[in-house]
């Protein structure tokens, strides 16, 4: 029984080692470059949007205050 099991494993590990070889090369990632850019302005014009509004709630709150005091 002991002898079966050690032919077993002998042969798993054999088959580990042939198939290592066989595999295909990775391809290069490929990358987008221009969605990259337009996802960036994008992103840009967001950001800079919540800047503005943020900007226009302080001046409200501002005013509001300026009228309540």
């Amino acid at each position: 029984m002991k002898l079966t099991a050690m032919f077993v494993m002998l042969m798993a590990v054999l088959a580990l080692f042939a198939g290592a070889g066989d595999a295909a090369p990775r391809p290069e990632p490929k990358v987008n470059w221009g969605a990259l850019k337009k996802t960036g302005q994008t992103i840009k014009k967001i950001v800079s949007a919540v800047g503005a509004a943020a900007t226009a709630h302080e001046l409200y709150q501002s005013a509001k205050n300026k009228r309540q005091g």
